[in-house]
């Protein structure tokens, strides 16, 4: 018995010893784990893209009427057309952002960024750099805009990722400049948040008529004013989106902001590189809803379709006439989307590149069938 209680002390004296041999061994390996937590994936994103992030400033002049204050003081005294008014031009300062997005030094911003500037005033790198640009071209359509850095210096540049593989619930970083002004340093900032949805379809009233807002990535990553044109990353550090506008009822930011995906960004940006341009897709027709057609007037023409777009002009060296659209077709999907409305067709029209196949789906007196084309530009007969 006595063996064991001094084998025991002994173990124990051991213990004691090796702990104040290492004392600090398990607080080290602890701290160690802490500091890999800290660069996290979120982390080493934000590193690999924020230095590719500009802020861009742009002065619009606007022009307003000001009367003399002589005039004004004593106009009673004076003849109405002695108070003419002068006209004065007044700057107005405003804030975007864009970023890197090739080796060639191509900016990528929003449109309605540089929409109104008179002058780019300067456009600033995360490290204080102010670069020189040119402004290469513009789509208003796609609310894209892309620059250029006259430099030949080296620049860095974010890696454009597969904005069709977004998964919903993701992480993803909106990185943007939404003080303006009111922060003097040119750092960019960040928030974070999921992907919320994928694909939607903003209301065409939102994006001012003709602006297409398809297909867009919905985040709760806060998306404010001065954010615009930045980039939204996901966790590898790649560029999934172009941050481009928030839904707010009170101005601020209420969870839900809008991104177009980078892979539609990219093919117009290239578009507008290559020929200065977003060069108009066409198909050749236009049409009707079914449901706002009298049925009185579709029974006539033999349509039993239910929904749908009925052709009621076609351009005869269209490339959907050349594919065999006739008058009096219903239009029930293009390439696998259904649609109801002429405004369905426009948005896909919108959305598509020259050269793009289109499959449309029809319904020619209750027989089904399916012809499909490539899309051509407006204006450009090829047939």
């Amino acid at each position: 018995m006595m063996n064991v209680i001094v084998k025991k002390k002994t173990q124990l004296s051991l213990f004691c010893v090796l702990c104040l041999l290492f004392p600090a061994a398990g607080a080290a390996q602890t701290q160690d784990q802490i500091a890999d937590s800290r660069r996290n994936a979120i982390v080493r994103a934000i590193e690999e893209v924020a230095a590719a992030v500009v802020t861009i400033n742009v002065v619009e002049i606007k022009q307003e009427q000001i009367i003399d204050p002589f005039f004004r003081n004593f106009m009673g005294l004076f003849d109405f057309h002695l108070q003419r008014p002068r006209v004065r031009g007044r700057a107005v300062e405003s804030i975007g952002t864009g970023f890197i997005f090739d080796k060639q030094g191509h900016i990528l911003t929003n449109y309605h960024v540089i929409e109104k500037a008179d002058l780019i005033s300067s456009v600033t790198l995360s490290d204080g750099r102010n670069l020189e640009v040119e402004v290469v071209g513009a789509d208003e359509r796609t609310d894209i805009a892309v620059l250029r850095v006259v430099s030949d210096g080296s620049l860095p540049h974010a890696r454009p990722g597969d904005s069709d593989n977004l998964l919903i619930g993701e992480w993803v970083i909106a990185i943007g400049n939404p003080f303006g002004s009111m922060i003097q340093d040119p750092q960019p900032s960040v928030s974070v948040g999921v992907v919320s949805a994928n694909h939607r379809r903003v209301r065409r009233e939102v994006g001012g008529g003709e602006r297409l807002y398809q297909g867009m990535i919905q985040t709760d990553a806060a998306i404010n004013p001065g954010n615009s044109g930045g980039p939204l990353v996901n966790a590898l550090g790649e560029v999934v989106g172009v941050n481009t506008m928030l839904f707010s009822q009170s101005g601020g930011h209420q969870g839900i902001g809008f991104a177009i995906p980078m892979n539609r960004a990219r093919r117009v940006a290239e578009e507008i590189i290559q020929h200065g341009r977003r060069r108009n897709p066409w198909f050749g027709f236009r049409g009707e809803a079914v449901g706002q057609v009298n049925p009185y007037t579709l029974k006539q023409l033999g349509i039993r379709a239910e929904y749908g777009v009925l052709v009621t002009e076609i351009h005869r060296q269209s490339p959907a006439y050349n594919a065999g659209l006739e008058l009096g077709d219903v239009i029930t999907a293009v390439s696998g989307e259904r649609v109801e409305h002429p405004l369905d067709i426009d948005f896909i029209n919108w959305g598509l590149f020259i050269g793009d196949k289109v499959v449309l789906d029809i319904d020619r007196k209750g027989k089904q069938r399916r012809i499909a084309f490539v899309v051509e530009e407006v204006g450009v007969i090829t047939g």
